[in-house]
């Protein structure tokens, strides 16, 4: 492979000059243009990786997410990317599929990869302690991790995420105000964080309403359209009365709606449907569906630039814990 020392022999000049007129930095005219045509002429590619080595300094941010296909993280992982470009980094991204051996892989990969600094927007079905052991270790190495998907768990890292529990109270709380007396609750894994904290949102607002959940009516399963689907036909079939659903996310909802369509019936007049997350999709449904909306763009761009001043080192001290409220969002499926 070609070195910068290869092209500074070819330009008859010195490897830092060389070096110079690839990073921006002042060099003549005449010189800049003859460095740039060798550089041309052999495709030459600085090697980053020798330069983060060099310099002590890696010009990479790791973000590490459970699912792309998932419409929730496409709009976090762009905020992210285009704040970090701005910032003169370049992101690498891991997906897990929400299994711990998957993350571990990512976590090995972004330490491989020397990365300045983790975005970490994922959790796990079951706590794993390798996954732990190992952000300790990065933290301990001096690389900051900004966690939104999780909890702490003793780490000594930042978190940015969203009220999950007052979210659930709102959609629950306003089902039952509009009169829906037997709302049912269908989630994704019950392992993960994210589907416990809205079922407690859900409880909570039935004991504020002194009334009891009817344990018949919780199902979990995938974080997926089909899912919901799925869980909606297992409750019609159980002929439990149901007057309205509650989704741990918008795709679960959808699915739902689809099942409550094809047994045919109507949506509101028949059963309620609320979901979470306010997807694009939402809106376009039709009926359009009743959700709690997050603010994803908010929490991303939160989570970035925090990261981004622990490794300049503007922020310091303990971890921070920054917690966003959502919103109730209603539309004609509610």
């Amino acid at each position: 492979m070609t070195t910068i020392y290869d092209i500074a022999r070819e330009a008859g000049t010195s490897a830092m000059t060389v070096s110079r007129v690839l990073n921006g930095k002042s060099a003549s005219a005449k010189t800049r243009v003859n460095v740039e045509r060798v550089v041309r002429k052999y495709g030459y590619v600085p090697n980053t990786h020798a330069a983060s080595l060099k310099n002590k300094k890696s010009s990479t941010i790791g973000v590490i997410i459970p699912d792309i296909a998932n419409p929730v993280y496409p709009t976090g992982v762009r905020t992210m990317h285009d704040l970090l470009k701005t910032a003169g980094y370049h992101l690498i991204l891991g997906i897990t599929y929400g299994k711990a051996e998957d993350q571990i892989e990512a976590l090995q990969m972004m330490r491989r990869e020397r990365v300045a600094g983790l975005l970490l927007g994922t959790c796990e079905e079951e706590e794993h302690p390798d996954c732990d052991e190992l952000i300790g270790e990065m933290i301990e190495s001096g690389v900051p991790v900004v966690l939104t998907g999780r909890n702490r768990g003793g780490l000594k890292a930042d978190q940015v995420t969203l009220d999950n529990v007052s979210g659930a109270w709102k959609a629950t709380d306003y089902l039952l105000r509009t009169g829906r007396r037997r709302i049912a609750f269908i989630a994704g894994q019950k392992e993960v964080l994210a589907a416990q904290q809205r079922f407690e949102g859900y409880k909570k607002a039935f004991k504020a309403h002194k009334m009891e959940v009817d344990d018949r009516l919780v199902l979990f399963g995938e974080w997926t359209r089909a899912s919901g689907r799925v869980q909606m036909e297992k409750i019609l079939k159980s002929a439990v009365p149901c007057d309205a659903i509650f989704a741990g996310n918008d795709l679960l909802a959808l699915g739902a709606m689809e099942a409550l369509t094809a047994a045919g019936l109507e949506i509101p007049k028949d059963v309620a449907v609320a979901g979470f997350d306010d997807i694009e999709l939402a809106g376009l449904v039709r009926p359009r569906l009743t959700t709690v909306a997050q603010p994803l763009e908010k929490i991303a761009a939160t989570a970035c630039r925090l990261l981004l001043d622990r490794i300049s080192g503007r922020e310091k001290g303990e971890p921070k814990e920054i917690l966003f409220e959502p919103e109730l969002i209603v539309r004609e499926t509610a």
